[in-house]
């Protein structure tokens, strides 16, 4: 049998790896100051706001944040990691 010669695969230059939760928490914390802003902008130019807007708008926020922590607990308990905050089994509290 003839020899196979290996070929070298190249390294890929990669960019770093960016967290998903990290990018859409950030996104979110930024548009929920943005928005508050706008409607205490909005509220002392012409005294009031759209209240169902506001209401929506936080609930969005609010499922979006509660869905991404859903997300991140289901990471750590079926990945096996410790819950943020806490010691895991081979650490002694003392």
């Amino acid at each position: 049998m003839a020899a196979r010669k290996r070929r070298r695969r190249r390294k890929k230059r990669t960019l770093p790896k960016i967290k998903y939760r990290k990018v859409v928490t950030s996104l979110l914390l930024l548009s929920v100051a943005a928005f508050t802003i706008a409607m205490i902008v909005l509220y002392v130019r012409t005294g009031g706001v759209p209240d169902t807007l506001v209401t929506a708008f936080y609930a969005f926020a609010g499922g979006e944040a509660g869905f991404l922590g859903l997300v991140k607990y289901s990471d750590n308990k079926f990945n096996g990691e410790p819950p943020t905050g806490e010691s895991g089994p081979d650490d002694a509290a003392g």
